[in-house]
């Protein structure tokens, strides 16, 4: 039920709000990578889904783009807006499998480990809305965790992940993240192995046309 999965993150990211950032420190390359590959020219506009505490929306932001950071909780996002030193960056509570824009609004949408904690239905009304306010041709970036190819390591991997991440993380590890990718009209480009493989950047165009 989509009741569950929206008071299940309510409650999850409200107890981490307050300490989501001493995590995110380890992540502060991956961050860097995404905004980078993006390779977008200066003001560009860029919608950044599950926003949190904004470290992925400043990231843009350094290097010279416009961004809206969206995301549920408006626990994270005190924090974000707390944080922001940026007059190019704006954040908003709102449900990226209802986002409040219009078709074809962003240069290019990004989301940074956040598909992994969302059930398959959720994930799938994400991307597809990430590809309607997306410009035809414009890039979709996902940063997320990834099944190494080492059984042995991967297995480990997922016992560390596993007992700190949200409750729809051991399917989406399995999931054919790519073929969903293609599914919602995200044509993948280029993959980037991170976090030692425990993680991939995919970048993506949007299919569609005008």
């Amino acid at each position: 039920m989509d009741e569950d999965y929206y008071a299940y993150i309510k409650m999850e990211f409200s107890k981490l709000a307050p300490v989501y950032d001493v995590v995110d420190i380890f992540l502060s390359g991956v961050r860097r990578k995404v905004a980078d590959l993006a390779d977008m020219e200066n003001n560009s506009r860029i919608l950044d889904v599950a926003t949190g505490t904004g470290k992925q929306a400043f990231a843009f932001a350094k290097i010279g783009h416009e961004v809206v950071g969206i995301d549920m909780s408006e626990d994270m996002l005190n924090v974000a807006k707390k944080k922001n030193g940026h007059a190019n960056v704006n954040f908003l509570a709102a449900d990226a499998a209802r986002m409040p824009f219009e078709d074809s609004r962003f240069d290019a949408s990004c989301i940074s480990l956040a598909l992994h904690e969302m059930p398959l239905n959720i994930r799938e009304k994400v991307l597809s809305e990430m590809a309607r306010v997306t410009k035809p041709k414009g890039k979709i970036l996902i940063a997320d965790y990834a099944l190494p190819k080492s059984n042995a390591f991967g297995r480990l991997v997922c016992r560390i992940v596993k007992s700190y991440e949200t409750a729809y993380y051991p399917e989406f590890i399995t999931s054919d993240l790519e073929g969903l990718l293609e599914k919602s009209g995200i044509r993948i480009e280029r993959a980037l192995p991170i976090l030692f493989g425990a993680g991939m950047v995919l970048k993506g165009t949007n299919k569609k046309i005008k």
